[in-house]
């Protein structure tokens, strides 16, 4: 079977579908993945590894003034949809012509199709062509339920939450609409309706979140399915620990970790929050990892307590840390719960703020910090909160443990391949 693959976004957005196409490649098909990434990073490497063909579309070309400018931009508005209103209209809108053009050659090409769920240029294109269409889901925080409480309004029980919903659905129309109605009219087809019901219209929604922060809703109509974290294997990011990180960990207790993750990069201020990192292990009294950009950072004194990487794969590093640090990512919450580790999450905007709710939620994790008023001794006091707490450790581990077996890959493999042969994919 010829499948594609489009996706959009940070490494966030292009790692799950990195381990899809090579859990589907190893299971015979020939796969085909498209990348748009807003921070042009290079990800062919992932496809020799793996065996399946890769191509990059939609390169963007703002220089690092206007990306810092953009970021602080974002980071300060406290309102979750100008967040994405300003990440949409500067990273997303410019390359729509460029990923569409990809879109319809994949759709050309391919039996079935795979999007993020944001990709409705692919969608598009799959409608067009009339080909089988599948949507990939990296959290479940827009999927509506009456269960499901939105963050950041009262949470005053189920018969509420259907007008929190109704609201959103509407202020997401009237912003989002527009545009993607654009794009369909130019393609010569019909106004797509609701934004935030597209997602539903793909005959498949793979939503690659552990059941571990993810429960299927008893009103979730049943494309979509919860299918686990999509993990890359160890093998596709070759990677040796360096010996002085190896002393490191072996010179004292396991240390916590802190990572922003592609953060760092749009970061306004990298140096400010580098040494609000530094200052923060020093006040907690903790060894740490601190990943950071350092080359193009001040020379800092060393400190024996902190050891300082620019980047490592997480599933090589996190099974050596008590905790971890970081922005509340898709990626990275798993990442970190899959080894047993509670977390401090430093969000910094749109769904960050769902996952450390959900970690919250599952006791392991303090209250939620923010970028935009963090300083070191917030971040310290987390800290310590985290490494007192005995409890929060074991129930990390024991998520981590269910987490180890699950295997979302290869349960979203064999839900597609079962889904080839069925009444909707056909």
């Amino acid at each position: 079977m010829k499948i594609g693959l489009q996706t959009w976004g940070s490494e966030g957005d292009i790692r799950p579908f990195l381990a899809l196409a090579g859990g589907l490649s190893a299971s015979g098909h020939k796969v085909s993945l498209v990348v748009t990434s807003v921070d042009s990073k290079d990800y062919s490497s992932y496809g020799r590894e793996m065996d399946f063909t890769i191509t990059h579309v939609g390169a963007l070309s703002y220089d690092e003034k206007t990306i810092r400018f953009l970021a602080e931009k974002t980071i300060k508005s406290r309102n979750p949809l100008k967040q994405l209103k300003t990440i949409i209209e500067y990273f997303f809108n410019p390359v729509i012509s460029e990923m569409y053009e990809a879109s319809e050659q994949l759709c050309a090409s391919d039996d079935l199709v795979i999007g993020h769920f944001m990709h409705h240029p692919l969608q598009a294109a799959a409608e067009k062509s009339g080909k089988p269409y599948v949507t990939l889901t990296l959290n479940h925080a827009g999927i509506f339920s009456k269960h499901s409480i939105l963050v950041g309004v009262p949470n005053i029980g189920t018969w509420a939450n259907p007008f929190w919903w109704k609201l959103l659905r509407f202020i997401i129309e009237r912003e989002f609409g527009p545009e993607v109605n654009k794009l369909r009219k130019k393609v010569h087809l019909p106004p797509a309706g609701n934004i935030l019901d597209m997602i539903g219209r793909s005959q498949l929604n793979l939503v690659a979140v552990s059941a571990a922060l993810c429960q299927h809703q008893p009103d979730w109509p049943d494309h979509h399915k919860v299918c686990g974290f999509f993990n890359l294997p160890k093998e596709a990011e070759n990677w040796t620990m360096p010996e002085d990180l190896r002393e490191f960990l072996n010179a004292g207790p396991p240390p916590v970790y802190i990572t922003l993750g592609s953060m760092l990069s749009l970061d306004p201020s990298p140096d400010i929050i580098t040494e609000t990192l530094i200052q923060s292990v020093l006040i907690a009294g903790c060894r740490a990892i601190i990943q950071s950009r350092w080359d193009e950072l001040p020379d800092w004194p060393n400190h024996s307590t902190i050891f300082k990487i620019q980047k490592v794969p997480h599933q090589h590093i996190f099974p050596h840390c008590c905790a971890v640090v970081h922005h509340g990512g898709a990626g990275t919450t798993h990442s970190a719960t899959l080894h047993g580790c509670p977390s401090v999450v430093i969000e910094h905007f749109l769904d960050q703020p769902f996952f450390a709710y959900e970690l919250r939620r599952l006791r392991i994790a303090p209250k939620v910090l923010h970028r935009r008023n963090i300083t070191a001794k917030k971040l310290a006091r987390a800290i310590r909160d985290v490494l007192d707490a005995p409890d929060m450790k074991r129930r990390a581990e024991e998520l981590g443990a269910f987490m180890q077996k699950e295997n979302g890959v290869h349960k979203a493999v064999k839900m597609i391949e079962d889904s080839l042969v069925s009444p909707g994919l056909t």
